[in-house]
């Protein structure tokens, strides 16, 4: 009898158990068009049971209550609460939210709506982020952002991009814009090498910061562009703002997330070089035109020759990379969480480069009274880089070129060959890429902790206080090595750095949000005050008793190098905004911010900054109501504003002492000019803006026009030598930073989006594209003509002149070659030698023809000499763009990413060293083209005696200029010869090349599988995905890779577009997954 009674307790059970989990399936789609909505949250009311929709906007959910209710949400659209009844199949559609899209648009101290703004601004979405495989979170806005200039320094891993919003606006004071992350300012800018104790001038570009932040925590990055943008961060916004937000937490059901990227990278371009046949010919032709030799005796039969040595092969390899993310996000009313872990690790495609990140991040959000707020923001990372010397005049990737190809990578023994033969003794370049080493550890601690309180209703006090702490520790090795008698190390040496930097920063701002009828404003008034600091530390020795001995405290006491540095800066701010709007359709902003800096002396320590901006939405004016159905939003922005800039670090506005040794002690000399005088950088900017929508928002376009002033301009002048500014760094005069300039930036930025087509299939276009035209417009405080920028040693390669853009190539303009004496004495009849031609003393047959365009009165004088020198390109482009393509069916997604930019020139450096017409070095495959010389008269004799055979006769007839001429005239190659032939590298139009270019840059191939397969196994989610990167490159240039940026052997930063051997983009080819549960 009992077990009858159990039997029907337990059956009654599991039919009111039955009754109670209904199966429920529907389809929510769009209110404006009927498209699916994908993602949209569903949960079942007074419980934790929910679901999402699918791809095509299905959902399935076992219901559990006896009334069940469903409440659906997704971001931009209303929230909706569904009453199932006795249904079993739904048909849900949803409605925009048009207050909730305005209200996630990030600005400066705190949010407002779209809707409501009248500056310049773009965003980049988490969307696209995750469509580019980045390592660097700036790498993301390559050709994503119009009015967005991005330039990746080096292809090397963990390089950083150099970002300029609008033109470049100064020189000496820093151009990169500022970086804030969820409120709190990201220290660093882009480093380079030598700050952080790593001699990298000729091996590296500039060191990001960013890359201590995890790509995949980001939840969107705002860009703020024109002045009444950024005019709320005063001092600091002068070169635009990027406010970059992280996921947070969300009442719900515990979200765990996992994202794993596996891939291949390897170099794909290659330089035409010469092997070793082709090597052979060249030097044979050479010795038959030097006289005295007859070549190398290897090289008689070139023939019998193979290839010979690689050495691109031998540099470059298949490099992997590896990504994981895990995070969990939730929560509850009064808590929500967001937790996240990431490591990544990227080997370079250049030997003895790689890098590898760990990352952290907690974000808290606690609703503690409903009138009082408190959150928590906390990010780590760990990063850690093999720099190597890949790059640059003494790089790997240099050396490598340059090293014949008859030279094997190893010895019989194993062990590095020597890379010596008559007249050429330089190091084995795998060798320098496997022995030499730098290192850099990392590690930044960055976040805030902030309060909300409302008081009263519509009245919201913020306070905040931020930190940002780092570190670093660099490691610089060269060990001995002997690879001959010519080519050996005897002596090792170490140097170590550390590098310590704290950043804090606390503020105040009250909020109000009003609305009478028809008129809705806000008032925000604060106070902001931040503190940094620094120090360094660096010692270094030689001769250490091994090369398994890395400690300078071990190395002689006698070579100990000890050195150390600090300082720090401040800076106290005031600022308020208001806004206001009438209907939606007449709307106004007005900000002002107050800002004092310990960059500046007593008497220009504080400036103020104003802005203001109008627009008018003329979408909602009566008149055009009749028109809503084909411009569903138009609206006219009008904005004028200031900005300063005080990015020169602390004490530069003072005087100096360095101390140095004499005979009699120590000795003090001063090291730098003071000038209490200097003052803020300011930067004013017009900005007129029209966004139209079009079709319901399926067409969205943007259209700004700007024109952008720095006036003030913050830069060291280029002393001449007579103030003790030249020499050595222990005894020359470090010139004071004064205001000296003014910069001027007009341009133009277009973005258009489209949703193309809906339903099953769809398809959206993004189109960005940005015009910038650049000028010096006053230069004082020095006679000099101009601003000069260098390039390898002293040689003036840019000239950035009055009325001119920043940066232009200054030099020659080459003509051609000299076919013959008279070709000469026609062109320089001013250079006539007195005491007869010399092949290597003088101008001769097939030297390069330069140009005679002016001379010391002005008009062209039959000489060659510096008044020739003219503005010979821009590696400014004339415009930059950018064009995504996403399609999607069903459960598939495809993405299609191009950017590129237009009109900017190169000066392509290591062409120049490839096509030198040197003995020793190896030359490109176009340089056997070299200058052919020939006798006019092949019968007439000029005998000699042999100086390497005494007893033979050799017939010397090229040292008479009156019998060569050349068997190519047309060439644009100069001659050839044992020692570098007489003027044929100097800066010239020879070595200018077009360096627009359109590159493939990101290919992403996804699939999401069916709700139906999750279920099961209870995953929210799956996709997975095949992703290329630097796919293909369109270009006319002949170096690796077109995307040069600022030159890091040019200490002063004035040169921009000068490739020296700059380390190539990798192609990228990933795989990945996305789960959630």
């Amino acid at each position: 009898m009992k077990n009858i009674v159990m039997l029907c307790t337990v059956l009654i059970m599991s039919i009111s158990l039955m009754a109670q989990q209904r199966r429920i399936t529907g389809t929510v789609t769009d209110s404006r068009d009927n498209s699916a909505m994908i993602g949209v949250n569903i949960m079942e009311k007074g419980t934790l049971n929910g679901t999402v929709t699918d791809i095509d906007g299905n959902f399935s959910l076992n219901v559990t209550t006896q009334d069940p209710v469903l409440v659906l949400s997704s971001i931009g659209y209303k929230a909706l609460e569904v009453n199932i009844g006795n249904r079993s199949s739904l048909s849900i559609t949803m409605e925009e939210d048009t207050e909730m899209l305005d209200e996630v648009v990030v600005v400066g101290y705190g949010t407002m709506r779209k809707s409501d703004l009248s500056g310049a601004s773009v965003s980049v979405g988490e969307d696209k982020i995750k469509s580019s495989i980045i390592t660097n979170l700036d790498q993301a806005l390559q050709g994503r952002a119009a009015g967005v200039t991005s330039v990746m320094t080096s292809g090397a891993p963990g390089s950083a991009v150099s970002i300029r919003i609008r033109g470049q606006a100064t020189l000496n004071a820093g151009a990169e814009p500022l970086y804030v992350v969820d409120g709190v300012i990201f220290q660093g800018g882009s480093t380079t090498g030598n700050s952080l104790g790593l001699n990298l001038g000729n091996g590296r570009g500039a060191i990001s910061p960013l890359s201590t932040l995890n790509p995949s925590d980001i939840v969107s990055m705002e860009i703020l562009k024109d002045a009444s943008a950024t005019a709320i961060y005063g001092a600091q916004g002068a070169n635009g703002v990027v406010l970059i937000t992280t996921k947070r937490g969300q009442s719900g059901k515990a979200r765990f997330t996992y994202e794993g990227m596996f891939g291949v990278q390897d170099q794909i371009r290659r330089l035409d070089m010469m092997n070793l046949r082709d090597y052979a010919i060249y030097n044979n032709s050479i010795a038959a035109t030097t006289g005295g030799t007859d070549g190398t005796p290897e090289y008689r039969d070139p023939s019998l020759l193979g290839k010979g040595t690689d050495w691109q092969d031998a540099i470059f390899r298949q490099a992997l990379m590896t990504q994981h993310t895990v995070s969990a996000q939730g929560g509850v009313d009064a808590v929500q969480y967001y937790v996240s872990g990431s490591f990544m690790d990227q080997e370079g495609t250049i030997i003895g480069t790689d890098f590898n990140r760990y990352s952290f991040r907690v974000n808290l959000d606690a609703n503690l009274k409903p009138w009082m707020k408190l959150g928590l923001n906390a990010m780590y990372s760990k990063t850690s880089e093999r720099l190597g010397r890949a790059e640059g005049t003494e790089g790997v990737l240099t050396y490598s070129l340059l090293t014949p190809p008859d030279i094997p990578i190893y010895d019989a023994y194993g062990n590095y060959a020597s890379a010596v033969r008559e007249g050429y003794t330089r190091i084995n370049p795998i060798a320098i890429a496997e022995l030499d080493e730098n290192l850099l550890d990392r590690q930044k601690l960055n976040g805030n902790i902030f309060m909300d309180i409302t008081p009263l209703k519509n009245l919201t006090w913020h306070t905040e206080l931020g930190y940002d702490i780092s570190n670093s520790r660099s490691e610089q090795w060269q060990p001995t090595y002997n690879f001959g008698p010519a080519v050996q190390r005897p002596i090792n040496r170490i140097y170590w750095q550390r590098n310590n930097n704290m950043y804090w920063q606390l503020k105040n701002y009250l909020t109000y949000n009003g609305r009478i009828d028809k008129h809705s404003f806000t008032a925000m008034v604060g106070q902001e005050m931040w503190e940094s600091s620094w120090e360094w530390q660096r010692i270094g020795a030689d001769n250490l008793p091994g090369n398994e001995i890395r400690n300078p405290q071990l190395g002689d006491p006698d070579t100990y190098q000890i050195s150390d540095g600090m300082g720090d800066g401040a800076m106290a701010s005031f600022f308020t905004r208001e806004t206001y709007n009438y209907d939606d359709r007449y709307l106004l902003t007005y900000t002002y911010r107050y800002d004092g800096s310990s960059n500046f002396g007593p008497k220009n320590r504080w400036a103020g900054f104003h802005s203001v901006a109008t627009s008018w939405r003329f979408s909602n004016e009566a008149f055009f109501a009749s028109l809503n159905n084909v411009i569903s939003n138009g609206k006219l922005r009008l904005g004028w504003g200031q900005t300063g800039n005080s990015n020169i670090g602390g004490g530069l506005w003072g005087a100096s002492l360095q101390m140095f040794p004499t005979g009699l002690g120590a000795g003090y000399k001063q090291a730098q000019i003071a000038n209490p005088y200097v003052k803020w950088e300011t930067q004013e900017q017009w900005n007129l803006g029209l966004d139209l929508s079009f079709i319901h928002d399926r067409i969205n376009l943007v259209v700004d026009l700007y024109d952008k002033t720095a006036n003030d301009m913050l830069m060291q002048l280029q002393l001449p030598s007579y103030f003790g500014s030249r020499g050595n760094a222990n005894s020359a005069l470090t010139a004071p930073m004064g205001n000296y300039g003014t910069i001027n930036n007009k341009g133009l930025e277009i973005s258009l989006n489209t949703r193309n087509f809906t339903g099953d299939f769809t398809w959206d276009t993004d189109f960005q594209i940005s015009f910038n035209k650049n000028k010096l417009v006053a230069l004082s405080g020095t006679d000099a003509s101009g601003i000069e920028g260098y390039g390898q040693w002293s040689d003036v390669v840019s000239l950035s002149r009055i009325g001119g853009p920043l940066y232009e190539f200054y030099g020659y303009i080459a003509d051609g070659v000299y076919k013959d004496k008279q070709d000469i004495e026609g062109h320089l009849w001013g250079e006539i030698p007195e005491n007869g031609y010399d092949r290597y003393a003088t101008v001769f047959v097939g030297d390069i023809k330069y140009r005679d365009i002016s001379g010391p009165e002005g008009k062209p004088d039959g000489k060659i000499n510096t008044y020739d020198r003219t503005s010979i390109g821009s590696p400014l482009p004339k415009f930059t763009y950018g064009l995504t393509n996403t399609f999607s069916y069903k459960d598939f997604d495809l993405t299609l990413f191009m950017q590129g930019s237009y009109g900017n020139k190169i000066f392509n450096a290591l062409s120049r060293d490839l096509t030198g017409m040197g003995y020793w070095n190896n030359q490109l495959k176009k340089a056997m083209d070299y200058a052919n010389l020939v006798p006019i008269n092949p019968d007439k004799q000029y005998p000699v005696q042999n100086p390497y055979n005494p007893g033979e006769m050799i017939n010397n007839w090229f040292e008479d200029i009156d019998n060569v001429t050349l068997s190519n005239p047309d060439t644009k190659m100069s001659r050839a010869g044992k020692s570098l032939p007489y003027n044929n590298q100097r800066i010239s139009t020879r070595y200018i090349e077009d360096g627009s270019y359109l590159r493939v840059k990101n290919i992403v191939l996804g699939y999401t599988l069916p709700q139906r397969m999750l279920r099961k196994v209870q995953i929210d989610n799956v996709r997975v995905y095949a992703n290329i990167q630097n796919l293909w490159t369109f270009t006319k240039y002949s170096g690796y890779d077109p995307e040069v940026g600022v030159n890091p052997q040019d200490a002063s930063g004035y040169t921009f577009g000068f490739d020296q051997g700059r380390y190539p983009a990798p192609r990228i080819i990933t795989f990945g997954v996305n789960l959630s549960f």
